[in-house]
């Protein structure tokens, strides 16, 4: 019986070694991204490119709409579907996907969804606008980046810098099957029922088109959590999207249920950019370089990817180091620990550390946590594990998987942990 903690390791580790699974998932996202976003364990990536459109056009005129299903018959959405004021909708309905909107919400949402995703959008808690104020920071032009937004006063680390709601929320399926005429018509009426001011920051964003628009800024986001064929959607955040890119940014982004949070990841001071993360960045630069290219356009000239040669090459030493320690310490714990060392934890933080990778903490003082207590050092499990509290609040939030155990590490008994000198015990199979 003493095997099942050891095997709960793997289950608490699971969330840091699944950041460096992300890693070369990350090399298979061919689309034209947003942000790279980890959620529900799964890497996502921006939306993806469009298929051939092949659908009729839609009849614009039909003042009440049908519904139709998947098999070309007259769909009735259930009664408990039904939207309360000030929600709006289903208006302009292509098959089963609908138009639904609320200017009432935060600062506006409009949805092409179904009715039953529809339900449950209206019924996710909606916080409104909220973040430093507005005076915290101001729009200017960066070399090289265009607008950009600059730090007025110094903002901490650990302050939430805004959290907002989509003003556009796209279910995958018409996004990319709709004909390209009637997708710009649906999408157009769809921004013309959000308010004035969230309107016009929705078109000041980068594309062409309202389809490029939605491309190039959109997080892809599950609503109900699971693999529905309709719960994929594409989430656009107009204020979100004025964040430029950086390599080792300064902001770390999260979402919760129709929330997206960013938040500081170290003190920014007055004058400094804040900046976000386009990809998942723990790649060499040549690596970084090229999806940045292809997905966006534009060579990055951040600070990391405009280091001397001989540092540059380095900080690419330092990447394959992380991912090398990492497949070390998860092959111990996967062989019960027979080369697990506790050093290891301690000079995987130090890489992170050294490489400014300050997004992605949680995970690395998580794992180093809990291989020193698994050694019985009781000094570097608090230190590591309070530093994992205050890592994981920030990057994942108040609902983090490894939290509580964290927690109980840092301000219990570790002696009374299930990680405890587990390393040292007996392991019976039996």
């Amino acid at each position: 019986m003493r095997i099942l903690p050891f095997i709960a390791a793997l289950a608490t580790i699971e969330a840091a070694a699944a950041l460096s699974r992300h890693a070369s998932e990350a090399k298979d996202c061919s689309w034209r991204p947003s942000p790279l976003l980890i959620q529900n364990d799964h890497l996502t990536c921006a939306a993806p490119q469009p298929s051939k459109p092949t659908q009729p056009t839609v009849n614009w005129s039909v003042k009440t709409p049908e519904l139709w299903d998947d098999h070309g018959e007259r769909y009735q959405p259930p009664s408990s579907y039904k939207l309360a004021p000030p929600w709006t909708g289903p208006e302009h309905c292509f098959t089963e996907f609908c138009l639904f909107s609320n200017r009432d919400a935060s600062q506006g949402m409009a949805l092409v969804t179904t009715s039953r995703n529809a339900y449950l959008t209206a019924h996710y808690p909606v916080p409104p606008a909220s973040g430093v104020e507005s005076t915290a920071f101001y729009e200017e032009e960066v070399p090289g980046k265009g607008i950009g937004l600059i730090v007025n006063r110094t903002i901490r680390k650990g302050e939430i810098i805004m959290q907002r709601v989509p003003a556009l929320l796209i279910q995958e399926t018409p996004h990319l099957d709709l004909d390209s005429e009637v997708r710009e018509q649906l999408y157009q009426t769809a921004v013309d029922r959000l308010p004035g001011p969230t309107r016009e920051r929705f078109l000041r964003q980068m594309g062409n088109t309202l389809f490029d628009k939605v491309e190039k800024n959109a997080f892809r986001m599950f609503l109900d959590g699971s693999d529905h064929t309709h719960s994929l959607h594409l989430g656009v955040f107009p204020d979100v999207s004025r964040f430029n890119h950086d390599c080792r940014p300064n902001i770390h982004y999260r979402i919760t249920n129709l929330t997206h949070t960013t938040i500081a990841i170290r003190d920014i001071l007055p004058g400094e950019e804040l900046t976000i993360s386009y990809i998942y960045p723990q790649a060499p630069k040549s690596e970084r370089q090229s999806l940045l290219l292809s997905s966006w356009g534009f060579v990055c000239t951040c600070k990391q990817c405009t280091l001397p040669p001989s540092e540059s090459l380095a900080s690419d030493n330092r990447i394959r180091q992380i991912k090398q320690l990492e497949d070390e310490i998860e092959t111990a714990i996967m062989s019960r620990g027979g080369q697990l060392k506790p050093e290891m934890g301690a000079r995987l933080i130090d890489l992170y550390l050294r490489e400014s990778l300050l997004a992605y903490l949680g995970p690395t003082y998580t794992r180093a946590a809990l291989i020193y207590s698994m050694f019985g050092n009781e000094y570097k499990a608090r230190e590591y594990a309070r530093e994992a509290v205050a890592a994981l609040e920030r990057e994942v939030g108040p609902h983090a998987r490894d939290l509580e155990s964290m927690r109980r590490l840092a301000e219990g008994d570790p002696r009374g942990h299930w990680s405890w000198g587990v390393r040292f015990k007996r392991l019976l199979i039996f």
